[in-house]
């Protein structure tokens, strides 16, 4: 039987699949390589705050977030965001007990969706990645399915709080796998190298995007 968060969450990705696709026009890609069972990071860039709703509907998994410590201090948002599977992180540090719950969560078969860049893009290109996503990755041996997101920035601008109608794309990559490399080189030049892969495959699914436009 499902728990309570996991009907609360997939009945507000049900509402959120209405309204995205009426106002969005919402285009989803290469949903099928989205493994359907096991814990797997979904890594993907991050342009606007929509991106957190539209994944999770995209996704079709029940997922798990990191999210920004201060919105867990907001009355209503913070016991909002928990429930439907967030939990917070420190963007100015890196936080060793977020990366814990990381690892617990992937160990207990959820998906996990984490922004490498953390903090929305301000400019729309993809910016540098932190550390975090490659020792996860390292840490777990977890599967990364790479995704990209493109639109959002239009529907709902850094700084803005209106919603405009816009077309929006999230397009999943091929799964990448890591086991071969974490057993065949050091920790540091694995995390730098996961971290590089990840970053470069996000960034060829977003200028296939962009080539289409």
């Amino acid at each position: 039987m499902k728990s309570f968060n996991s009907c609360f969450y997939s009945f507000a990705c049900f509402l959120i699949g209405i309204f995205a696709r009426i106002v969005f026009r919402l285009h989803i890609i290469g949903h099928e390589n989205i493994p359907r069972a096991g814990g797997i990071i979904v890594a993907s860039n991050h342009l606007s705050y929509l991106d957190i709703p539209l994944l999770a509907y995209s996704i079709g998994r029940d997922a798990d977030y990191m999210a920004k410590k201060e919105l867990f201090s907001i009355p209503g948002l913070g016991l909002l965001i928990r429930t439907l599977g967030a939990f917070p992180v420190d963007r100015e540090r890196l936080d060793r007990s977020t990366i814990r719950e990381a690892i617990k969560r992937l160990k207990s078969g959820k998906v996990l969706v984490i922004y490498p860049e953390g903090t929305r893009s301000p400019n729309g290109r993809l910016q540098p990645a932190k550390p975090g996503v490659g020792m996860i990755v390292r840490m777990t041996g977890a599967t990364v399915v790479p995704v990209a997101v493109t639109g959002t920035d239009n529907a709902l601008p850094r700084g803005s709080w209106m919603i405009r109608r816009a077309h929006i794309t999230i397009e999943f990559g091929k799964p990448l796998d890591f086991s071969s490399m974490i057993e065949n080189t050091g920790e540091k030049g694995d995390i730098e190298k996961i971290t590089k892969i990840i970053m470069e495959n996000i960034s060829t699914l977003i200028n296939s995007q962009r080539s289409l436009e």
